[in-house]
């Protein structure tokens, strides 16, 4: 991994770190001393943990900034711990986050996020977490995190989009590089069709590109068409799908650059996060 497991170019809450010759300065939370975090070679992407140690090598060193990916697959086989955890890894060290909410409460996204962070609301106090909630108004909730803004659903594509940029445009003031999860595309994709949803996708991705940021859309699995799920792949970067096989939960990852095999490999979940079962060996799971 070109810049070191922690994500880069961020000190702790508060602030970006300084660049120097030898690379980002990287303030670990906790520490009383600074980490100089090796910059990538110019012929090779810079990339921030997805967390997991195995995750990470299989990734070629993690997530590539300025890259969108799509996370599909059924519930309760660990997605939303992945999502989750795509959050609290970059959070934890200082790179802010956008969560962004069609189909689920902030507050009921807080419960998985604390289980891998405990230090959550210290993290939302100092900035580094906020949520665009378009759930909440339209179920009845008042909806009372500080930390959130509300909005009534996905009706209207085009304030969402605004209300993340905004955040967006503030982030990338302070900060080298900020994490966004869209949690979930399916109710977009069910409001609006695919057309506008892969519009949608595209508008978000440039913006966030355009802020150095990293972007993972869920994708709810057998609800959708092959044909809309194949699309909606081609509009990305990278996709990562999940399915149970045998009582084996597998992992298939596309797309993004310096993968380590193009084969189903088996991963491991709880409630505190997940990665890949399994040893190296030359690149390969065995």
């Amino acid at each position: 991994m070109d810049q070191g497991v922690r994500p880069e170019g961020t000190g702790p809450a508060g602030g970006q770190s300084g660049l120097s010759g030898a690379g980002y300065v990287d303030n670990d939370p906790g520490s009383s001393h600074q980490r100089i975090v090796k910059k990538a070679s110019s012929d090779k992407p810079r990339k921030a943990t997805l967390g997991g140690k195995r995750l990470d090598e299989f990734l070629g060193g993690g997530l590539p900034f300025r890259s969108c990916s799509v996370v599909q697959g059924p519930a309760f086989i660990g997605k939303d711990i992945l999502l989750a955890q795509f959050i609290s890894e970059g959070i934890k060290y200082g790179s802010p986050a956008i969560v962004v909410l069609t189909n689920n409460t902030t507050s009921n996204f807080r419960k998985r996020a604390v289980e891998m962070d405990f230090k959550l609301e210290e993290r939302e106090r100092s900035g580094l977490l906020t949520y665009v909630d378009c759930h909440s108004k339209t179920v009845g909730l008042m909806g009372k995190n500080p930390y959130a803004v509300y909005l009534n659903g996905v009706n209207d594509l085009s304030t969402v989009i605004a209300a993340v940029e905004r955040l967006q445009a503030g982030y990338s003031k302070k900060y080298f590089y900020h994490r966004v999860l869209f949690d979930s595309l399916s109710s977009i994709l069910r409001a609006h069709g695919l057309n506008e949803t892969i519009d949608f996708i595209n508008s978000v991705s440039t913006k966030t590109k355009a802020y150095n940021g990293i972007v993972m859309f869920d994708l709810a699995g057998g609800i959708h068409k092959p044909e809309e799920i194949n699309a909606i792949e081609h509009s990305m970067d990278g996709s990562f799908s999940l399915k149970e096989d045998n009582d084996k939960h597998l992992l298939l990852v596309k797309g993004l650059p310096d993968l380590r095999g193009n084969q189903w490999v088996e991963y491991i979940f709880d409630e505190k996060g997940m990665d890949i079962k399994g040893a190296y060996t030359y690149g390969y799971i065995k």
